[in-house]
């Protein structure tokens, strides 16, 4: 009878013990964190209903840099807080278990900083008072209105001055004032009438005793019998000549240039690209010494560090060509280097913080967002001919002359995020 009585108090015992332990594990499941599966640490419940651990929520606004649920994508507004009441019942019901998640948690001190930049970052964002917010909206509001009427007023200006640009006007109709100003434009001429179409009479009639500025000259000149117009020499000359194609230039180096270069090495290799690599690799000097860009010119030293520059820091090649622009130009150049310094800088944050908090996912997102961006650009690229020039106009100017603006506010958002 002893023997089992005690057989049976052992069996109600483990019974007993299996019963807490289910009960246990069925508690835990209904208090785990919707992202890691896990017994919810610091849990943080959003206006969707779902409730995760604050690190998850946290590591998912760094990687996807939104403030959406993580699982079902709905945005929040505001700086979520921890939910007391769910704690509070996870501390009663659970405190072994919680105890030794909350451990696991502050021993990682790369976690801790990434919940103190999160709560940091949220709450940047919700403290600015109603005061603040509307003087905020009203200043970006005259911001944004002026802008677009710099942009409207400057398509305007250029489109009604392409009508007198030589690059339009075939070379017979040319007048007095046309050939003088094709000669100014050259930068080295000193005449205004086009006297002369040898070597000999440059020599005797214009005094012509350098032999770089004659080989340049009569190959400009053999350009204007070859193809009956005046090829493109300033930044608005290419520009109403390829609008299209400006038009793609100015915003695939500025969001993809490493597939632009590619796209003009298949396409454009002897018209751009030769052009392109040897404006970046050679000085200006350099460049007036030979009138024709051929392949032959360009060492293969000069080719690695173009190659090196166009892998690692594509942006620094725009900063060099705009370089050899500001002979002739000044004021657009520099918006240009501006644009080219500023979005170089957001890649670099943008590979830092990558490899700083790599996941498959932010891979794919990456991705997905070139892509989509690259589509779009081809799409237009193909569609532009279909649109008013007066709309492309302003998208080639707000493209030049706004994206230094929004790329210095991205920057520095970038910065805020990584204190």
């Amino acid at each position: 009878m002893d023997i089992a009585g005690s057989s049976s108090s052992t069996n109600q015992g483990w019974e007993i013990t299996h019963r807490k332990s289910e009960a246990s594990n069925d508690l835990e499941a209904e208090f785990s964190c919707s992202v890691c599966f896990q017994l919810a640490v610091q849990p943080t419940t959003l206006t969707c209903g779902h409730t995760s651990c604050r690190l998850c929520l946290a590591k998912w606004y760094f990687n996807s840099n939104k403030k959406e649920c993580p699982m079902c994508r709905q945005m929040y507004e505001g700086h979520p807080k921890v939910n007391t009441q769910i704690r509070n019942m996870i501390q009663k019901l659970l405190p072994g278990k919680i105890e030794e998640r909350e451990n696991e948690l502050e021993a990682e001190a790369e976690d801790l900083r990434i919940l103190k930049k999160f709560d940091k970052a949220l709450s940047r964002a919700s403290n600015g008072g109603p005061g603040q917010t509307d003087l905020n909206s009203f200043c970006s509001g005259i911001f944004i209105a002026f802008g677009i009427f710099v942009v409207i007023y400057l398509a305007w200006f250029w489109q009604s001055s392409d009508s007198n640009l030589l690059v339009l006007k075939p070379v017979q109709t040319w007048k007095a004032k046309d050939v003088a100003t094709w000669l100014q434009e050259m930068g080295w001429a000193n005449g205004n009438l086009l006297i002369s179409l040898n070597g000999d009479s440059l020599r005797r009639l214009l005094n012509v005793s350098d032999p770089t500025h004659e080989r340049a000259f009569l190959f400009a000149i053999d350009m204007l019998k070859d193809h009956g117009v005046k090829m493109p020499i300033t930044l608005w000359d290419y520009k109403a000549l390829y609008p299209g194609r400006s038009l793609f230039l100015v915003y695939g180096m500025k969001d993809f240039p490493r597939t632009c270069l590619l796209y003009l090495w298949m396409y454009f290799y002897d018209e751009m690209f030769i052009s392109f690599v040897k404006t970046t690799t050679h000085s200006s000097e350099d460049l007036l010494l030979t009138s024709n860009l051929q392949t032959t010119d360009i060492s293969g030293w000069q080719w690695f560090n173009f190659l090196t520059l166009a892998v690692l820091l594509p942006e620094s090649l725009v900063v060099l060509f705009a370089w050899q622009m500001f002979s002739q130009h000044y004021f657009s150049p520099m918006f240009v280097v501006a644009t080219a310094v500023l979005y170089q800088l957001m890649e670099i944050q943008t590979w830092i913080s990558f490899y700083n908090h790599f996941e498959m996912r932010s891979l794919y997102v990456f991705f997905k967002s070139w892509l989509r961006q690259l589509i779009s650009a081809f799409i237009f690229m193909i569609l532009w001919p279909l649109v008013p020039s007066l709309l492309c106009d302003i998208f080639f100017y707000s493209a030049l002359y706004v994206s230094p603006v929004q790329a210095f506010f991205a920057v520095l958002n970038k910065f805020r995020q990584q204190d």
